[in-house]
C-alpha cells in the first residue's frame, strides 16, 4: 500500500462493525479503500505516531461521530491533539474553541495543535492532499484532482506507475529521471518503495 501501513494494520481499523476507516467492500481479502478512506489511514498512523492509544482514538471518533453527525470527521481539519488525547474544534466562528473528543469537555491548558503535515486540506475542511511518507525524497503524492487519485509526483505530477513502467521495460534509471524532468534520486525513491511492496 502506498501509505506504508501493513494491509493488516488496515483489515483491523476498517474491519469492524463501527470502523474507524471506511473501507468499501473487500477485494481478495484486501479492504479496497476510497480517498477520504486513505485520509482516515493517514490522519489515525500521525495519531497513533503521538503516542494516543487505539482504543482512545476508537472511542473519540465514535463519539465525535454520533455529537457532530458528520461520519468522516476523522479526515477533516477540526481534529488535534495536545499530546494526551484527541481534540475537537467545537467553535462555530473562526477562534478554536477546543474540547476533548472523547467526553466534550472543554480545555483550560494551550493546546498544541498537531500539524497533519502529511495532510492538506481543502475549503470544505476535509483531507484534499495526502503527501505519502514511505517515499520521502520523491515527494509523492495523492490527490483526486490529479491522476484519478494515483501516486503522482507532487511538482510534475507524472504517475508513479509510469516511472515503475519505463523502468520495468528496461529504461535505466537516468533515461526515467531525463524522459520526466526529475532526478535521478526521485526515481530511485520511487523504485526502492516498489520493490518494498513487492518482497
Amino acid at each position: 500500500m502506498h501509505l506504508g501501513i501493513p494491509a493488516t494494520t488496515i483489515r483491523q481499523w476498517a474491519g469492524r462493525q463501527d470502523p474507524i476507516v471506511h473501507a468499501l467492500a473487500a477485494e481478495r481479502n484486501a479492504p479496497n479503500l476510497p480517498f477520504i478512506a486513505l485520509a482516515e489511514a493517514q490522519i489515525l498512523r500521525e495519531l497513533r505516531d503521538t503516542g494516543l492509544s487505539m482504543q482512545h482514538l476508537r472511542d473519540s471518533v465514535l463519539s465525535l461521530r454520533k455529537m457532530t453527525g458528520e461520519e468522516y470527521v476523522l479526515a477533516s481539519n477540526t481534529i488535534a491533539t495536545d499530546g494526551g488525547v484527541l481534540l475537537y474544534n467545537a467553535a462555530t466562528h473562526a477562534d478554536p474553541e477546543w474540547v476533548r473528543a472523547r467526553d466534550h469537555q472543554g480545555v483550560f491548558r494551550e493546546v498544541a495543535e498537531r500539524l497533519f503535515t502529511f495532510v492538506s486540506y481543502a475549503k470544505d475542511g476535509f483531507a484534499e492532499r495526502l503527501t505519502l511518507r514511505p517515499y520521502k525524497a520523491a515527494d509523492v503524492i495523492m490527490d483526486s484532482r490529479f491522476g484519478w487519485g494515483q501516486p503522482v509526483l507532487a511538482k510534475s505530477k507524472v504517475p508513479v506507475d509510469a516511472i515503475v513502467d519505463l523502468f520495468y521495460a528496461g529504461e535505466s534509471v537516468e533515461a526515467i529521471a531525463e524522459e520526466y524532468n526529475t532526478t535521478t534520486e526521485q526515481v530511485e525513491a520511487i523504485l526502492r518503495v516498489v520493490a518494498r511492496r513487492a518482497a
